[in-house]
């Protein structure tokens, strides 16, 4: 790791136990380096402080990797084969560096040549082999481009009715968003584990509406 990175943790009473551990979790990991600045943030008693970072006081536990970088936010415990990848985003985020090709960067940039906001949210369950490759994918386009793409890993056991709402029966499950008058319109949804450049291309042809 380079920099500090903050590691903000929104905790309550859904999913009680999941906020316990990954509470847990996130101090751990601050004790194995110095450069993890964890917070924790209980809506019981800080609820304008979740709000304030756009958390949905129903949707604990959730994460936040570098609030003040980039938006990388995990709803749900990051825990089972998620948590590997968990730790590689801290790492590239202090790095300030997404690991990814020229050629995937450049095309992601068209993005925000053409003011266009995106965001990736990833559907994954903590037993799914194939999904951490996917949510660290969408985590490194995050990086890559900070203030166009945002990333959201959403847990579907902790999450239920997110999941049902949109149909998922296969993880991990990629719906590409764009923000539009003031809400975030669906656009394109990939399933699967996807390979870096065809997952950029897919990203800037959902956001354009195939254009």
């Amino acid at each position: 790791m380079r920099d500090p990175v903050e590691v903000v943790t929104v905790v309550g009473s859904q999913n009680a136990e999941y906020s316990q551990w990954t509470a847990q979790l996130i101090r751990e990991i601050a004790d194995l380096s110095d450069k993890v600045i964890p917070r924790i943030v209980d809506v019981t008693n800080s609820l304008g402080e979740a709000e304030d970072l756009g958390v949905d006081p129903r949707r604990t536990p959730t994460v936040l990797i570098g609030p003040d970088r980039v938006a990388i936010r995990y709803t749900g415990a990051p825990s089972g084969y998620e948590a590997w990848a968990f730790l590689e985003t801290i790492i590239l985020t202090s790095k300030g560096e997404s690991g990814l090709s020229p050629s995937t960067v450049d095309a992601l940039k068209k993005l925000t040549e053409l003011g266009k906001r995106i965001k990736l949210q990833v559907y994954v369950t903590p037993t799914c082999p194939y999904c951490p490759h996917q949510v660290l994918l969408a985590n490194k386009f995050a990086i890559a481009v900070p203030k166009t793409i945002e990333a959201e890993t959403v847990e579907a056991w902790e999450n239920p009715d997110l999941a049902d709402s949109l149909g998922v029966s296969a993880v991990p499950d990629t719906v590409v968003y764009t923000y539009e008058d003031g809400e975030w319109v669906a656009k394109g949804r990939l399933v699967g584990v996807q390979p870096e450049e065809k997952f950029a291309v897919d990203v800037v042809m959902s956001a354009l509406g195939g254009e």
